[in-house]
């Protein structure tokens, strides 16, 4: 259970409406429903009447929403408390959606800065969601986000009624991960996402606004959250092992600086997909930032801009 879930939640309960929520919340109504349908399976029990006209309480869910909102109270009254009695010679705090990419660059800006007297240095990690709520709040200064092409229209407007202004970086068409050592790399097979149907398909716990799992070909749609083998997994080291020394598989983008080097996993372009995924930073609105917060910035920006120049070699 999340703070994502129990927002969620709550925003359902008021609109009695998936599908209004959805649009409340700018996200898709099926993204909606998983994260609904995964909180009533972490908590053991339904917390809607569900019917044709949509949703309403049972009466689980009118104890359960009274909590939430008390809950939710106390997270947002933390989200506001600054203390005024630390001072802090310099600062860098980022949210990011889970990609290493973005890690390895702050990584790089944090070694830079090692000598300096004294600074505080923060990376927190979540959904497209939750990096955008953590910059609207002030909890960190600059995020990095990734979604689907198809839904920047959402994803904007969300990011605009939170009085942010968002810089696209790069985009890229998702590839599958698997280890170097895949049972059909030795057998001289083909990656595809039909020839590892019958493999685990691993992927991050909660992040269904990440539309990387939803992979759209030319005649056909796969939803690989429907995958008859899955694996729900937290944190990329994990996730990274997990694929590193099985036949299991993820989908990602390009390789990282040492992900073949590290973990022996390599990507693999999908033939004939048609999504694209951006890659965006996002500040408040005339933000003044610091130096190290900008030196994060061209740090990243330079990062996915040489990883979109780089050609593969057939």
């Amino acid at each position: 259970m999340d703070v994502n879930q129990l927002e969620s939640f709550v925003t359902v309960a008021e609109c009695g409406s998936i599908n209004k929520a959805a649009k409340k919340l700018y996200i898709s109504q099926p993204h909606l429903s998983n994260i609904i349908r995964d909180l009533e399976k972490a908590i053991g029990f339904e917390l809607f009447n569900r019917t044709n006209r949509g949703v309403s309480l049972n009466s689980a869910g009118e104890y359960f929403l009274k909590h939430s909102k008390s809950i939710l109270s106390e997270i947002e009254a933390l989200r506001k408390f600054t203390p005024t009695n630390i001072k802090i010679s310099d600062k860098l705090r980022v949210s990011m959606t889970k990609f290493t990419h973005i890690m390895e660059s702050f990584n790089e800006v944090c070694s830079r800065t090692e000598n300096i007297d004294e600074f505080t240095y923060l990376l927190n990690e979540g959904t497209t969601r939750d990096v955008i709520t953590d910059v609207a709040n002030g909890y960190t200064d600059v995020g990095v986000i990734h979604y689907d092409i198809h839904e920047a229209k959402n994803i904007r407007a969300f990011i605009e009624k939170n009085g942010l202004t968002w810089k696209t970086i790069a985009k890229f068409t998702p590839e599958i991960c698997v280890s170097k050592h895949h049972e059909l790399i030795k057998q001289g097979k083909i990656i595809s996402l039909d020839t590892l149907k019958k493999y685990g398909f691993v992927r991050y716990l909660g992040q269904y606004e990440d539309f990387i799992y939803n992979i759209m070909k030319k005649g056909s749609h796969k939803d690989l959250n429907n995958s008859s083998k899955i694996i729900y997994v937290y944190g990329r080291a994990t996730l990274m092992s997990l694929i590193s020394t099985s036949n299991f598989y993820t989908i990602g983008i390009r390789e990282f600086k040492k992900q073949e080097s590290m973990f022996d996993v390599i990507s693999v372009p999908i033939e004939c997909c048609e999504n694209s995924v951006i890659f965006e930073v996002i500040t408040k609105n005339n933000a003044q930032l610091n130096d190290t917060t900008q030196e994060f910035i061209d740090n990243v920006t330079e990062r996915f801009s040489r990883l979109s120049e780089h050609k593969r070699v057939k």
